[in-house]
């Protein structure tokens, strides 16, 4: 999961790109390797993925995350099953936070995402009649999906890690 997740950074870093092959493979390589290795493994793999897939995908449809974002997360889910798909989800979205900030901090935009985010919180509770398009800054979210999936592995193998 590692791996995979580590390998989707770099090339997402390089071109804001997840190549399919190496997201349909993790999710192919987690289906498998559960399935192999534990009782009823592939449903819990099918189980990780599809929730994992399933929150992503509500973030992608928003366009919050890409859709190489949501498959990378589809195949975490995939490969390290349920419940740690859980673990990795609430770590991911930590992660990402503080992802996000690091990049508008370095870009001097952060100004500019707050008041962003603020237009789009307003629009969304019906505060401001007239719609409109708000840029937020794009970053390679690979990088908090592998520090989030990071988390938790290690919170499987050292359970006082955990939220």
């Amino acid at each position: 999961c590692l791996l995979l997740c580590a390998a989707a950074t770099i090339t997402d870093i390089k071109s804001y790109r997840i190549p399919n092959w190496l997201t349909i493979g993790g999710i192919c390589c987690g289906l498998a390797l559960n399935g192999l290795l534990l009782p009823n493994g592939w449903l819990i793999s099918l189980g990780g993925g599809l929730l994992a897939g399933v929150v992503f995908g509500i973030l992608g449809a928003i366009r919050f995350v890409g859709m190489g974002d949501v498959k990378l997360m589809a195949a975490v889910g995939a490969l390290l099953g349920l419940p740690m798909a859980v673990y990795a989800l609430v770590y991911v979205g930590c992660a990402g936070g503080v992802v996000a900030i690091a990049y508008a901090l370095a870009r001097g935009e952060l100004g500019s995402v707050f008041r962003n985010l603020g237009s789009l919180a307003r629009e969304t509770v019906g505060r401001e009649s007239e719609r409109r398009d708000v840029a937020l800054h794009r970053i390679p979210y690979a990088i908090a999906i592998l520090i989030g999936s990071t988390c938790a592995v290690a919170a499987r193998y050292f359970p006082s890690w955990r939220l």
